[in-house]
């Protein structure tokens, strides 16, 4: 199996095709019969909004957002996560801002959960479930941001910056958990990337100085309840150790198309085995996500998100080519439970869709500009499903 290299590799590796899958040229098309639902441009049954230093400002298209200079992917406002939790709720990570949550039952306005303290100079990515809890993380990339992982002149690095942090929707707070000082991380270290697998988690620390940059990796738990730690550094808050690069690895491999869930397998069977892609899945509101490809090449052509809920299944890939399985919460079954092939809006050039979430009938997907490793306009795109997939029901809207 190779290793995922999340999210780097959505930028480097898999925005440079279109997808073709079911709707372009494979080699192989799918079933003739498997109808094609297109959601046209201008139609009444989705909105575009684009992000600002406030929130989510509504826009006719997304090239007629207001413009925004390009910068690192790290360092600029965009859609870095989205998950669907077990109660229904659509959670939106936007870098640099906050927290989006989009109740079932308020339509298009989310509420927004902001700290400047914590977004305004971290990178945050990558919602997690410990139980009921959903969690963010935060670092610095050392790459992009001079002030990361470098630690001169005796300087004393700050232990009590937070790495993971709590989202509490009741509370309508977010809460800091674990900190750098509580990691060990006392070098000007910084987490490059997380994994939690429900039980553990396993991180990779990067160390840049002025001679040279280290890579050390930690499995740590927390030595109570994660809702139940203080959010300042207390010794023995949590229990790490170090472990080696292999041990890490093993954690965040990509695994073959093969081993994913079945529902998966059938949402996405229509697709010709001849197209490279993969495929970031998750359980609505559980721990982490896995990376599922049909290809054992390094370097996937596209790449998708997946979530898997009670009720439905559905899949977006960058370019808007999607799958549904299932019925929206309060709807009927979709075609006996057959999968449903729809393609969002189509994009300008060098634009994609990105995370994606559902809560109650609306779809909540995320937009990017981007060039290279840099993003510029970026956004959500909402879609009324109900009005997609049951246009005669009273409750579509």
């Amino acid at each position: 199996m190779k290793r995922r290299n999340l999210p780097v590799q959505v930028f480097f590796g898999c925005v440079a095709a279109c997808l073709c899958l079911s709707f372009g040229s494979c080699k192989k098309k799918p079933d003739s019969q498997e109808a094609v639902i297109q959601i046209q441009d201008h139609a009444a049954d989705h909105w575009w909004y684009y992000i600002t230093s406030r929130g989510l400002t509504q826009c006719d298209l997304p090239q007629n957002a207001v413009l925004q200079l390009l910068r690192p992917w790290t360092e600029n406002l965009r859609v870095s996560d989205a998950v669907t939790d077990r109660n229904g709720t659509g959670i939106v990570l936007v870098n640099r801002l906050g927290v989006l949550v989009f109740d079932a039952d308020k339509g298009r306005d989310p509420l927004i959960l902001q700290d400047v303290q914590l977004f305004s100079s971290t990178t945050a990515e990558h919602i997690v479930f410990d139980g009921k809890n959903p969690y963010i993380t935060l670092y610095k990339s050392s790459f992009f941001n001079k002030d990361a992982s470098v630690v001169y002149g005796g300087a004393k690095p700050d232990a009590s910056r937070p790495y993971l942090v709590r989202i509490s929707v009741a509370n309508r707070m977010l809460y800091p958990v674990v900190t750098y000082g509580d990691l060990g991380v006392l070098d000007g270290g910084e987490v490059t990337s997380s994994y939690f697998d429900g039980s553990k988690w396993f991180l990779s620390v990067k160390t840049t100085n002025a001679e040279k940059t280290d890579f050390r990796y930690i499995s740590w738990k927390p030595s109570a309840s994660l809702e139940k730690l203080p959010p300042f550094t207390k010794e023995g808050k949590i229990n790490y150790e170090y472990v080696t690069e292999d041990m890490y690895r093993a954690t965040s491999m990509v695994q073959p198309l093969s081993n994913a869930p079945e529902r998966l397998r059938r949402l996405l069977s229509s697709i010709s085995a001849d197209f490279p892609y993969e495929v970031t899945f998750r359980n609505a509101g559980t721990a982490g996500d896995y990376v599922y490809a049909n290809t054992a090449a390094e370097d996937a052509a596209s790449h998708a998100y997946s979530i898997m809920a009670d009720g439905w299944i559905c899949t977006i890939f960058a370019d808007g080519t999607s799958y549904f399985s299932g019925a929206l919460d309060g709807y009927p079954l979709l075609a006996d439970g057959a999968k449903i092939a729809f393609r969002l809006p189509k994009l300008p050039k060098s634009y994609y869709y990105t995370n994606f979430c559902i809560s109650g009938h609306q779809l909540i997907v995320g937009w990017e500009e981007r060039d290279f490793y840099k993003t510029a306009r970026s956004g959500v795109l909402i879609v009324d499903m109900a009005a997609v997939f049951y246009p005669d029901s009273e409750g579509a809207k």
